[in-house]
Protein backbone atom coordinates (compact mmCIF):
# COMPACT_ATOMS: atom_id res chain seq x y z
CA UNK A 1 0.00 0.00 0.00
CA UNK A 2 1.04 3.37 -1.04
CA UNK A 3 2.05 6.05 1.50
CA UNK A 4 1.83 9.91 1.86
CA UNK A 5 4.63 10.31 0.16
CA UNK A 6 3.40 8.29 -3.05
CA UNK A 7 0.49 9.98 -3.07
CA UNK A 8 1.86 13.29 -2.92
CA UNK A 9 4.08 12.03 -5.45
CA UNK A 10 1.12 10.88 -7.70
CA UNK A 11 -0.61 13.67 -6.85
CA UNK A 12 2.31 15.88 -8.08
CA UNK A 13 2.72 14.15 -11.77
CA UNK A 14 -1.18 14.57 -11.78
CA UNK A 15 -1.01 18.39 -11.63
CA UNK A 16 1.73 18.14 -14.19
CA UNK A 17 -0.55 15.89 -17.20
CA UNK A 18 -3.03 18.51 -16.28
CA UNK A 19 -1.35 21.68 -16.80
CA UNK A 20 0.05 20.22 -19.97
CA UNK A 21 -3.36 18.83 -21.12
CA UNK A 22 -5.25 21.58 -20.16
CA UNK A 23 -3.85 24.81 -22.71
CA UNK A 24 -4.43 21.82 -25.34
CA UNK A 25 -8.00 21.53 -25.09
CA UNK A 26 -9.18 23.70 -27.40
CA UNK A 27 -7.82 25.42 -30.90
CA UNK A 28 -6.67 23.19 -33.28
CA UNK A 29 -6.02 20.17 -31.49
CA UNK A 30 -7.25 16.97 -32.82
CA UNK A 31 -6.67 13.95 -30.51
CA UNK A 32 -6.61 10.36 -30.81
CA UNK A 33 -7.75 8.32 -27.89
CA UNK A 34 -6.79 4.58 -27.66
CA UNK A 35 -8.50 2.73 -25.11
CA UNK A 36 -8.40 -0.68 -23.24
CA UNK A 37 -11.93 -2.74 -23.67
CA UNK A 38 -12.28 -3.55 -20.00
CA UNK A 39 -14.65 -2.09 -18.08
CA UNK A 40 -11.43 -0.08 -16.55
CA UNK A 41 -10.40 0.92 -20.04
CA UNK A 42 -14.04 1.49 -21.24
CA UNK A 43 -14.71 3.64 -17.80
CA UNK A 44 -11.52 6.21 -18.32
CA UNK A 45 -12.56 6.58 -22.07
CA UNK A 46 -16.10 8.19 -20.70
CA UNK A 47 -13.84 10.03 -18.40
CA UNK A 48 -11.89 11.86 -21.06
CA UNK A 49 -14.43 12.04 -23.53
CA UNK A 50 -16.67 13.62 -21.20
CA UNK A 51 -13.81 16.38 -20.25
CA UNK A 52 -12.96 16.63 -24.28
CA UNK A 53 -16.63 16.94 -25.34
CA UNK A 54 -17.12 19.50 -22.62
CA UNK A 55 -14.17 21.65 -24.08
CA UNK A 56 -15.53 20.73 -27.90
CA UNK A 57 -12.13 19.31 -28.98
CA UNK A 58 -12.74 17.01 -32.02
CA UNK A 59 -11.67 12.99 -31.05
CA UNK A 60 -11.37 9.90 -32.00
CA UNK A 61 -12.08 7.30 -30.01
CA UNK A 62 -10.42 3.41 -30.80
CA UNK A 63 -10.75 0.49 -28.33
CA UNK A 64 -8.22 -2.31 -28.40
CA UNK A 65 -6.42 -4.65 -26.37
CA UNK A 66 -2.67 -3.30 -26.36
CA UNK A 67 -0.89 -2.66 -29.55
CA UNK A 68 1.81 -3.98 -31.13
CA UNK A 69 4.50 -3.02 -32.66
CA UNK A 70 3.52 -2.74 -35.92
CA UNK A 71 -0.39 -1.25 -34.99
CA UNK A 72 1.42 1.34 -33.63
CA UNK A 73 3.48 2.59 -36.28
CA UNK A 74 0.12 2.95 -38.68
CA UNK A 75 -1.52 4.61 -35.56
CA UNK A 76 1.24 6.86 -36.36
CA UNK A 77 -0.03 7.76 -40.01
CA UNK A 78 -3.06 9.09 -38.77
CA UNK A 79 -3.59 13.14 -38.66
CA UNK A 80 -3.57 13.74 -35.00
CA UNK A 81 -1.80 16.17 -33.22
CA UNK A 82 -2.56 14.58 -29.74
CA UNK A 83 -2.81 10.92 -28.58
CA UNK A 84 -3.76 9.80 -25.98
CA UNK A 85 -3.19 6.07 -24.16
CA UNK A 86 -5.28 4.99 -21.84
CA UNK A 87 -5.10 1.73 -19.69
CA UNK A 88 -1.87 0.96 -22.54
CA UNK A 89 1.61 2.53 -23.73
CA UNK A 90 3.54 1.75 -20.25
CA UNK A 91 4.73 -1.52 -22.18
CA UNK A 92 4.72 -0.06 -25.56
CA UNK A 93 6.68 3.24 -24.87
CA UNK A 94 9.64 2.27 -27.42
CA UNK A 95 7.34 1.72 -30.14
CA UNK A 96 4.78 5.07 -29.70
CA UNK A 97 8.41 7.18 -29.11
CA UNK A 98 9.72 5.93 -32.50
CA UNK A 99 6.79 6.28 -34.43
CA UNK A 100 4.47 8.57 -32.52
CA UNK A 101 7.07 10.97 -30.64
CA UNK A 102 9.01 11.30 -33.20
CA UNK A 103 6.79 13.09 -35.76
CA UNK A 104 6.74 15.35 -33.63
CA UNK A 105 3.14 14.52 -31.81
CA UNK A 106 2.14 15.38 -28.20
CA UNK A 107 1.66 11.96 -26.33
CA UNK A 108 -0.34 11.64 -23.02
CA UNK A 109 -0.21 7.97 -21.15
CA UNK A 110 -2.30 7.69 -18.19
CA UNK A 111 -1.54 3.45 -17.37
CA UNK A 112 -1.55 1.67 -14.49
CA UNK A 113 0.17 -1.45 -16.12
CA UNK A 114 4.24 -1.52 -14.82
CA UNK A 115 6.47 -0.32 -18.11
CA UNK A 116 9.11 2.30 -19.13
CA UNK A 117 9.04 6.26 -18.54
CA UNK A 118 11.51 7.77 -20.02
CA UNK A 119 11.45 11.78 -20.26
CA UNK A 120 10.67 13.65 -23.93
CA UNK A 121 9.66 17.00 -23.98
CA UNK A 122 6.28 16.29 -25.87
CA UNK A 123 5.20 13.01 -23.77
CA UNK A 124 3.87 13.24 -20.16
CA UNK A 125 2.39 10.56 -18.23
CA UNK A 126 0.43 9.63 -15.42
CA UNK A 127 1.06 5.74 -13.71
CA UNK A 128 1.25 4.81 -10.21
CA UNK A 129 3.87 2.73 -10.32
CA UNK A 130 6.45 6.12 -11.27
CA UNK A 131 5.36 6.98 -8.06
CA UNK A 132 5.57 3.90 -6.28
CA UNK A 133 2.59 2.91 -5.85
CA UNK A 134 1.25 -0.32 -7.34
CA UNK A 135 -1.28 -0.33 -10.05
CA UNK A 136 -2.74 -3.62 -9.16
CA UNK A 137 -3.68 -2.36 -6.15
CA UNK A 138 -3.28 1.46 -5.44
CA UNK A 139 -5.43 3.25 -8.18
CA UNK A 140 -6.72 1.84 -12.13
CA UNK A 141 -6.19 3.67 -14.61
CA UNK A 142 -9.85 4.74 -14.70
CA UNK A 143 -8.55 6.39 -11.35
CA UNK A 144 -5.59 8.38 -13.18
CA UNK A 145 -7.77 9.64 -15.68
CA UNK A 146 -10.29 11.05 -13.07
CA UNK A 147 -8.21 12.89 -10.88
CA UNK A 148 -6.37 14.70 -14.20
CA UNK A 149 -10.03 16.03 -15.38
CA UNK A 150 -11.10 16.78 -11.21
CA UNK A 151 -7.45 19.39 -11.60
CA UNK A 152 -8.91 20.10 -15.48
CA UNK A 153 -12.08 21.52 -13.38
CA UNK A 154 -14.09 20.40 -10.61
CA UNK A 155 -17.08 20.57 -12.23
CA UNK A 156 -15.94 16.89 -13.59
CA UNK A 157 -16.12 15.42 -10.10
CA UNK A 158 -19.61 13.49 -10.64
CA UNK A 159 -17.16 11.32 -12.75
CA UNK A 160 -15.73 10.01 -9.62
CA UNK A 161 -18.16 7.46 -9.95
CA UNK A 162 -16.32 5.96 -13.09
CA UNK A 163 -13.35 5.88 -11.22
CA UNK A 164 -14.78 3.70 -8.52
CA UNK A 165 -16.08 1.34 -11.37
CA UNK A 166 -12.99 1.21 -13.35
CA UNK A 167 -11.21 0.01 -9.91
CA UNK A 168 -14.16 -2.38 -8.62
CA UNK A 169 -13.56 -4.01 -12.44
CA UNK A 170 -9.86 -4.24 -12.29
CA UNK A 171 -10.42 -6.06 -8.81
CA UNK A 172 -9.13 -3.54 -6.87
CA UNK A 173 -11.34 -3.40 -3.79
CA UNK A 174 -10.31 -6.05 -1.19
CA UNK A 175 -11.71 -8.09 1.96
CA UNK A 176 -10.57 -4.70 4.03
CA UNK A 177 -11.66 -2.13 1.16
CA UNK A 178 -9.76 0.36 -1.08
CA UNK A 179 -6.05 1.24 -0.40
CA UNK A 180 -4.25 4.27 -1.04
CA UNK A 181 -5.65 6.76 -4.11
CA UNK A 182 -8.03 4.36 -4.53
CA UNK A 183 -9.72 4.53 -1.13
CA UNK A 184 -9.37 8.40 -1.25
CA UNK A 185 -11.67 8.26 -4.57
CA UNK A 186 -14.13 6.13 -3.19
CA UNK A 187 -14.14 8.01 0.11
CA UNK A 188 -14.83 11.21 -2.09
CA UNK A 189 -17.43 9.53 -3.66
CA UNK A 190 -19.35 8.54 -0.20
CA UNK A 191 -18.70 11.92 1.19
CA UNK A 192 -20.01 13.97 -2.19
CA UNK A 193 -23.18 11.64 -2.23
CA UNK A 194 -22.47 10.49 -5.73
CA UNK A 195 -22.02 6.53 -4.17
CA UNK A 196 -23.96 5.44 -1.31
CA UNK A 197 -22.07 2.15 1.08
CA UNK A 198 -24.28 -0.51 1.94
CA UNK A 199 -23.60 -4.17 3.13
CA UNK A 200 -25.57 -7.35 1.32
CA UNK A 201 -25.64 -10.37 -1.47
CA UNK A 202 -23.17 -9.00 -4.73
CA UNK A 203 -24.62 -11.57 -6.99
CA UNK A 204 -24.87 -9.89 -10.55
CA UNK A 205 -28.75 -9.72 -11.01
CA UNK A 206 -29.87 -9.01 -7.98
CA UNK A 207 -31.28 -5.79 -8.33
CA UNK A 208 -32.46 -6.62 -11.70
CA UNK A 209 -33.60 -10.61 -12.55
CA UNK A 210 -36.19 -12.52 -10.46
CA UNK A 211 -33.91 -14.50 -8.02
CA UNK A 212 -34.20 -17.96 -9.37
CA UNK A 213 -32.50 -16.55 -12.71
CA UNK A 214 -30.22 -14.46 -10.50
CA UNK A 215 -29.01 -17.25 -8.60
CA UNK A 216 -28.91 -19.59 -12.16
CA UNK A 217 -26.56 -17.47 -13.50
CA UNK A 218 -24.24 -16.22 -10.60
CA UNK A 219 -20.61 -16.62 -11.68
CA UNK A 220 -19.05 -14.01 -9.68
CA UNK A 221 -19.14 -16.26 -7.32
CA UNK A 222 -19.86 -19.69 -9.04
CA UNK A 223 -21.48 -21.62 -6.68
CA UNK A 224 -21.18 -24.99 -6.88
CA UNK A 225 -24.29 -27.00 -7.29
CA UNK A 226 -26.92 -24.57 -7.98
CA UNK A 227 -24.88 -22.11 -10.38
CA UNK A 228 -26.61 -23.13 -14.12
CA UNK A 229 -28.56 -25.78 -12.52
CA UNK A 230 -32.36 -24.33 -12.41
CA UNK A 231 -33.91 -27.15 -10.74
CA UNK A 232 -32.00 -26.65 -7.27
CA UNK A 233 -32.92 -23.21 -7.82
CA UNK A 234 -36.19 -23.44 -7.45
CA UNK A 235 -35.83 -25.69 -4.57
CA UNK A 236 -33.50 -23.25 -2.84
CA UNK A 237 -35.90 -20.28 -2.86
CA UNK A 238 -39.16 -22.92 -2.24
CA UNK A 239 -37.52 -24.32 0.96
CA UNK A 240 -37.47 -20.37 2.26
CA UNK A 241 -40.97 -19.44 1.17
CA UNK A 242 -39.26 -16.97 -1.56
CA UNK A 243 -41.54 -15.82 -4.43
CA UNK A 244 -39.88 -16.79 -7.53
CA UNK A 245 -40.80 -13.89 -9.33
CA UNK A 246 -39.04 -10.94 -7.22
CA UNK A 247 -35.68 -9.30 -7.23
CA UNK A 248 -33.51 -9.62 -3.90
CA UNK A 249 -33.29 -6.31 -4.21
CA UNK A 250 -37.53 -6.20 -3.93
CA UNK A 251 -37.31 -8.85 -1.27
CA UNK A 252 -35.18 -7.04 0.97
CA UNK A 253 -32.15 -7.43 3.46
CA UNK A 254 -34.03 -9.83 5.45
CA UNK A 255 -34.24 -12.29 2.90
CA UNK A 256 -30.65 -11.40 1.61
CA UNK A 257 -29.94 -12.64 4.82
CA UNK A 258 -31.21 -15.44 4.36
CA UNK A 259 -30.36 -17.04 1.23
CA UNK A 260 -27.08 -16.32 2.22
CA UNK A 261 -27.23 -18.65 5.03
CA UNK A 262 -28.71 -21.18 3.09
CA UNK A 263 -26.08 -20.68 0.68
CA UNK A 264 -23.35 -21.28 2.95
CA UNK A 265 -25.34 -24.48 3.96
CA UNK A 266 -25.33 -25.89 0.71
CA UNK A 267 -21.78 -25.01 -0.30
CA UNK A 268 -19.98 -27.37 2.63
CA UNK A 269 -16.34 -26.39 3.09
CA UNK A 270 -16.16 -23.79 0.73
CA UNK A 271 -18.15 -21.68 3.38
CA UNK A 272 -14.82 -21.22 4.86
CA UNK A 273 -13.16 -19.83 1.61
CA UNK A 274 -12.20 -16.33 2.49
CA UNK A 275 -12.64 -15.18 -1.41
CA UNK A 276 -15.95 -17.09 -1.85
CA UNK A 277 -17.46 -15.65 0.96
CA UNK A 278 -16.62 -12.15 0.02
CA UNK A 279 -17.50 -12.94 -3.62
CA UNK A 280 -21.06 -13.47 -2.05
CA UNK A 281 -21.67 -11.58 0.85
CA UNK A 282 -19.96 -7.76 1.51
CA UNK A 283 -19.49 -4.12 1.07
CA UNK A 284 -21.85 -3.30 -1.90
CA UNK A 285 -22.15 0.48 -3.52
CA UNK A 286 -24.70 2.36 -5.11
CA UNK A 287 -25.26 5.05 -7.39
CA UNK A 288 -27.39 8.21 -5.71
CA UNK A 289 -27.00 10.94 -8.67
CA UNK A 290 -30.60 10.79 -10.78
CA UNK A 291 -29.19 11.47 -13.62
CA UNK A 292 -27.29 7.82 -13.91
CA UNK A 293 -27.45 5.53 -16.77
CA UNK A 294 -26.94 1.76 -16.52
CA UNK A 295 -27.63 0.10 -12.76
CA UNK A 296 -27.32 1.52 -9.99
CA UNK A 297 -25.42 -1.34 -8.14
CA UNK A 298 -21.66 -0.77 -8.85
CA UNK A 299 -21.05 -4.76 -9.63
CA UNK A 300 -24.06 -4.82 -11.82
CA UNK A 301 -22.61 -1.90 -13.60
CA UNK A 302 -18.96 -2.78 -13.81
CA UNK A 303 -20.37 -6.43 -15.47
CA UNK A 304 -22.22 -4.69 -18.00
CA UNK A 305 -19.36 -2.84 -19.36
CA UNK A 306 -17.22 -5.88 -18.72
CA UNK A 307 -19.64 -7.52 -20.78
CA UNK A 308 -19.81 -4.98 -23.36
CA UNK A 309 -15.83 -5.22 -23.81
CA UNK A 310 -15.24 -9.22 -23.66
CA UNK A 311 -17.88 -9.69 -26.36
CA UNK A 312 -16.27 -7.33 -28.28
CA UNK A 313 -18.88 -4.37 -28.21
CA UNK A 314 -17.14 -1.95 -25.98
CA UNK A 315 -19.08 0.95 -28.21
CA UNK A 316 -22.06 -0.09 -26.09
CA UNK A 317 -20.54 0.05 -22.85
CA UNK A 318 -18.96 3.53 -23.90
CA UNK A 319 -22.17 4.84 -24.58
CA UNK A 320 -23.87 4.12 -21.09
CA UNK A 321 -21.03 5.33 -19.50
CA UNK A 322 -21.34 8.81 -21.86
CA UNK A 323 -25.29 9.07 -20.08
CA UNK A 324 -26.86 7.39 -23.39
CA UNK A 325 -29.84 5.55 -22.08
CA UNK A 326 -30.61 4.70 -26.09
CA UNK A 327 -27.80 2.06 -25.19
CA UNK A 328 -28.45 0.31 -21.77
CA UNK A 329 -31.12 -2.07 -23.59
CA UNK A 330 -28.61 -3.72 -25.68
CA UNK A 331 -25.56 -3.38 -23.05
CA UNK A 332 -27.66 -5.02 -20.90
CA UNK A 333 -28.33 -7.70 -23.23
CA UNK A 334 -24.66 -8.33 -23.62
CA UNK A 335 -24.38 -8.64 -19.89
CA UNK A 336 -26.89 -11.58 -19.78
CA UNK A 337 -25.18 -13.56 -22.76
CA UNK A 338 -22.07 -12.31 -20.95
CA UNK A 339 -23.50 -14.55 -17.68
CA UNK A 340 -24.61 -17.32 -19.77
CA UNK A 341 -21.24 -17.54 -22.18
CA UNK A 342 -19.14 -17.54 -18.98
CA UNK A 343 -21.29 -19.52 -16.64
CA UNK A 344 -20.79 -22.56 -19.51
CA UNK A 345 -16.89 -21.60 -19.00
CA UNK A 346 -16.83 -21.92 -15.38
CA UNK A 347 -18.88 -25.62 -15.66
CA UNK A 348 -16.29 -26.71 -18.45
CA UNK A 349 -13.06 -25.99 -15.87
CA UNK A 350 -15.29 -27.68 -13.43
CA UNK A 351 -15.89 -30.73 -15.67
CA UNK A 352 -12.31 -30.59 -16.86
CA UNK A 353 -9.86 -29.96 -13.62
CA UNK A 354 -8.11 -33.36 -14.75
CA UNK A 355 -7.09 -31.49 -17.46
CA UNK A 356 -5.01 -29.06 -14.90
CA UNK A 357 -1.50 -29.76 -15.62
CA UNK A 358 1.73 -28.99 -13.37
CA UNK A 359 5.40 -27.94 -13.38
CA UNK A 360 7.29 -26.86 -10.23
CA UNK A 361 5.98 -23.07 -10.48
CA UNK A 362 2.83 -23.13 -12.43
CA UNK A 363 -0.15 -25.12 -13.26
CA UNK A 364 -1.81 -24.67 -16.93
CA UNK A 365 -4.91 -25.88 -18.69
CA UNK A 366 -5.84 -25.55 -22.31
CA UNK A 367 -9.33 -24.61 -23.23
CA UNK A 368 -8.69 -24.89 -27.23
CA UNK A 369 -12.18 -23.09 -28.65
CA UNK A 370 -14.05 -23.77 -25.47
CA UNK A 371 -13.86 -20.23 -23.64
CA UNK A 372 -13.69 -17.23 -25.91
CA UNK A 373 -10.33 -16.24 -25.65
CA UNK A 374 -11.53 -12.69 -24.20
CA UNK A 375 -13.36 -14.30 -21.35
CA UNK A 376 -10.25 -16.41 -20.91
CA UNK A 377 -8.86 -13.99 -17.93
CA UNK A 378 -12.19 -13.39 -16.55
CA UNK A 379 -13.24 -17.19 -16.24
CA UNK A 380 -9.35 -17.98 -14.56
CA UNK A 381 -10.38 -15.15 -11.40
CA UNK A 382 -13.93 -16.40 -11.31
CA UNK A 383 -12.69 -20.16 -10.82
CA UNK A 384 -9.93 -19.47 -8.25
CA UNK A 385 -12.40 -16.57 -6.22
CA UNK A 386 -14.81 -19.08 -6.20
CA UNK A 387 -12.80 -21.81 -4.64
CA UNK A 388 -13.01 -24.35 -8.35
CA UNK A 389 -9.46 -24.27 -8.54
CA UNK A 390 -7.02 -24.45 -5.44
CA UNK A 391 -3.77 -22.68 -6.21
CA UNK A 392 -0.69 -22.59 -4.67
CA UNK A 393 0.81 -21.40 -7.71
CA UNK A 394 -0.25 -19.09 -10.54
CA UNK A 395 -2.52 -20.62 -13.06
CA UNK A 396 -2.33 -20.47 -16.93
CA UNK A 397 -5.13 -20.32 -19.24
CA UNK A 398 -4.45 -20.91 -23.03
CA UNK A 399 -6.72 -20.64 -25.70
CA UNK A 400 -7.32 -20.27 -29.35
CA UNK A 401 -7.22 -17.44 -31.05
CA UNK A 402 -6.85 -17.66 -34.42
CA UNK A 403 -5.31 -20.69 -36.50
CA UNK A 404 -1.25 -19.77 -35.99
CA UNK A 405 -1.84 -17.90 -32.40
CA UNK A 406 -2.81 -18.72 -28.77
CA UNK A 407 -4.39 -16.00 -26.52
CA UNK A 408 -2.73 -17.21 -22.59
CA UNK A 409 -3.55 -15.46 -19.42
CA UNK A 410 -2.25 -16.27 -16.14
CA UNK A 411 -3.60 -15.12 -13.04
CA UNK A 412 -1.52 -15.39 -9.41
CA UNK A 413 -2.41 -14.53 -5.88
CA UNK A 414 -1.58 -11.66 -3.01
CA UNK A 415 -0.15 -14.34 -0.92
CA UNK A 416 2.17 -14.92 -3.97
CA UNK A 417 2.82 -11.84 -5.14
CA UNK A 418 4.23 -11.37 -1.48
CA UNK A 419 6.45 -14.38 -2.15
CA UNK A 420 8.44 -12.38 -5.15
CA UNK A 421 6.10 -14.07 -7.70
CA UNK A 422 5.26 -11.04 -10.77
CA UNK A 423 3.37 -12.64 -13.43
CA UNK A 424 2.96 -9.92 -15.03
CA UNK A 425 7.17 -9.33 -15.57
CA UNK A 426 7.55 -13.33 -16.42
CA UNK A 427 5.23 -13.50 -19.37
CA UNK A 428 6.58 -10.40 -20.89
CA UNK A 429 9.68 -12.23 -21.05
CA UNK A 430 8.47 -15.66 -21.67
CA UNK A 431 6.67 -14.13 -24.56
CA UNK A 432 9.06 -12.20 -26.00
CA UNK A 433 11.28 -15.16 -25.92
CA UNK A 434 9.11 -17.19 -28.38
CA UNK A 435 8.20 -14.24 -30.49
CA UNK A 436 5.05 -12.71 -29.16
CA UNK A 437 3.93 -10.21 -27.03
CA UNK A 438 2.57 -9.76 -23.07
CA UNK A 439 2.67 -8.06 -19.94
CA UNK A 440 0.83 -6.86 -17.35
CA UNK A 441 0.55 -6.83 -12.94
CA UNK A 442 2.52 -8.93 -10.81
CA UNK A 443 -1.11 -10.67 -9.88
CA UNK A 444 -2.82 -10.87 -13.56
CA UNK A 445 -1.34 -10.99 -17.11
CA UNK A 446 -1.69 -12.08 -20.14
CA UNK A 447 0.37 -12.57 -23.94
CA UNK A 448 -0.57 -13.38 -27.35
CA UNK A 449 2.14 -16.46 -28.69
CA UNK A 450 2.36 -18.57 -31.35
CA UNK A 451 0.63 -21.62 -31.19
CA UNK A 452 3.07 -23.86 -32.33
CA UNK A 453 5.28 -22.87 -29.46
CA UNK A 454 2.70 -23.37 -26.70
CA UNK A 455 4.89 -26.15 -25.01
CA UNK A 456 8.36 -24.27 -25.29
CA UNK A 457 6.13 -20.82 -23.99
CA UNK A 458 5.18 -22.72 -21.01
CA UNK A 459 8.40 -24.16 -20.56
CA UNK A 460 9.92 -20.61 -21.01
CA UNK A 461 7.42 -19.37 -18.04
CA UNK A 462 8.23 -22.05 -15.44
CA UNK A 463 11.65 -20.76 -15.71
CA UNK A 464 11.34 -17.35 -15.53
CA UNK A 465 8.82 -17.57 -12.59
CA UNK A 466 11.43 -19.62 -10.85
CA UNK A 467 14.29 -16.71 -11.38
CA UNK A 468 12.21 -14.27 -10.25
CA UNK A 469 11.16 -15.82 -7.07
CA UNK A 470 15.30 -16.74 -6.65
CA UNK A 471 15.81 -12.79 -7.61
CA UNK A 472 13.42 -11.88 -4.79
CA UNK A 473 14.37 -13.85 -2.35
Amino acid sequence: MGGRAEIRSFQRITDEVASFLKPRLGGDTNVKVISHTDADGIAAAAIMARCLYAYDVPFNLRFTRPLKSSEIAELGKEDHNLFIFLDQGSGQIEAIHKFILNKPRDVVIIDHHPGGFPEHPNLVYLNPHACGLNGAKDVSTSGAVYSVVEQVDRSFRPLVKLAVAGAIGDREEFFSGFTSSNDILVKRAIDLAFIRQGEGLRLIGHTLSPVVECLRLSTRPYIAGISGNLAECRSLVDTLGLPHSSTLLELGPEAERRLRDAIFARVGPIASNEEFCYSLWGTTYTIETEDFVGPRDLMEYVAMLDACGELRKPEFGFAVAMGDGGAQSGALTLMNNRQERMLSALTWITSNLSSLKFTPKLMHIYFGSAVDSTMLGEALSLAIESGVIHTDRPVLGLADSGTEELKVSIRSTSGLTMQGVNVGRAIARAAEAVGGEGGGHDVAAAARVPRKLMNEFIAKLDQTLSEGVKSSG
